[in-house]
C-alpha cells in the first residue's frame, strides 16, 4: 500500500517540480529581457528621487516625473495601485504611466537673444541656456550677459524653473507671499546685477518668463524701494532670438 501511495505522489512532485522550474525560467527570461533593453539605451535613466510622490487609499502616486534620455528631458505621471489580499499582504496591480501636462511657458530655446532698439542701442545681449533638471525634478533654464554686448546688459544672469504647479516651485513660499498664482511664467531669480543700471533688476529678484516664438520676456516682481515682492511686474524687457 506504501509503495502504491509512493508511486501515485511521485508524478505529483514531479508536476509541481516541472511548474516552479517553468515560472523559474519565465522569470529570468523576463528579467533577460529587461536587462537587454536597458543596455539598448544606454544613458538613459528616471529620477524618482525628484519627483513628487504621494498615496491616496491602495495607490501610490508619483507626479512629474523627470525621464532622461539624449534627446531631452519628458516629464511623466505614474499611478501604481495595491490591493490586499485575505493573508493582508500587497499585491501589485498594473502601473499606469502618462505624460505630465506640460505648461505652455515650457516652450523656451536655447541660443543667443538680442534686446529692444531702445535699450543700449540695440546692443543688449544675453545667451539662454537649457533645459536643464534641478535637485528638486524641475526644469531649469539659465541665461547670462554675452561678451561683447552693451555693459550693462540686464538681467546680467538669471535662473528660471519651468514646473507642473506652482505648489511644486522651488520658489513656492516666495511666490506665495506674493499672492502670484499665474502660470503665465515661469519663475525664477536674478543671479547678478549689472552696476545697479536698473534698481528692479538686482541680485535675488523675483523674475517671471515667457517665450512665444522668438521673442522671451523676463518681468520682474521685486520691488526696489520696498524691497518686497509684488503680485504685478515693476518692470520687463524682451529680447528676441537671433541664432
Amino acid at each position: 500500500m506504501n509503495a502504491i501511495r509512493k508511486s501515485l505522489t511521485r508524478p505529483r512532485r514531479l508536476t509541481q517540480l516541472a511548474a516552479l522550474t517553468m515560472t523559474a525560467a519565465a522569470t529570468l527570461g523576463s528579467a533577460y529581457a529587461q536587462t537587454e533593453a536597458a543596455a539598448a539605451a544606454p544613458g538613459n535613466y528616471a529620477e524618482f528621487q525628484a519627483s513628487t510622490m504621494t498615496g491616496t487609499t491602495n495607490t501610490i502616486n508619483v507626479t512629474w516625473l523627470p525621464v532622461v534620455t539624449a534627446t531631452g528631458i519628458s516629464y511623466y505621471n505614474v499611478t501604481l495601485p495595491f490591493t490586499v489580499n485575505s493573508s493582508g499582504g500587497l499585491t501589485a496591480g498594473k502601473p499606469q504611466v502618462v505624460p505630465a501636462p506640460v505648461p505652455q511657458t515650457s516652450s523656451f530655446r536655447a541660443g543667443n537673444y538680442v534686446g529692444p532698439a531702445n535699450v543700449g542701442g540695440g546692443k543688449s545681449l544675453i545667451s539662454v541656456s537649457g533645459p536643464g533638471v534641478a535637485p528638486d525634478g524641475s526644469t531649469v533654464w539659465t541665461l547670462a550677459a554675452s561678451p561683447g554686448g552693451w555693459i550693462y546688459s540686464y538681467p546680467d544672469s538669471a535662473t528660471w524653473y519651468v514646473v507642473g504647479s506652482l505648489s511644486s516651485s522651488p520658489l513656492a513660499s516666495r511666490l506665495q507671499a506674493a499672492n502670484i498664482t499665474s502660470m503665465d511664467y515661469s519663475y525664477g531669480t536674478v543671479g547678478s546685477e549689472t552696476f545697479n543700471i536698473d534698481n528692479n533688476w538686482y541680485t535675488g529678484t523675483l523674475i517671471g518668463v515667457s517665450q512665444v516664438g522668438n521673442a522671451l520676456t523676463i518681468v520682474s516682481f521685486t520691488n526696489y524701494s520696498s524691497g518686497k515682492d509684488q503680485s504685478t511686474p515693476v518692470d520687463q524687457i524682451t529680447y528676441t532670438l537671433t541664432q
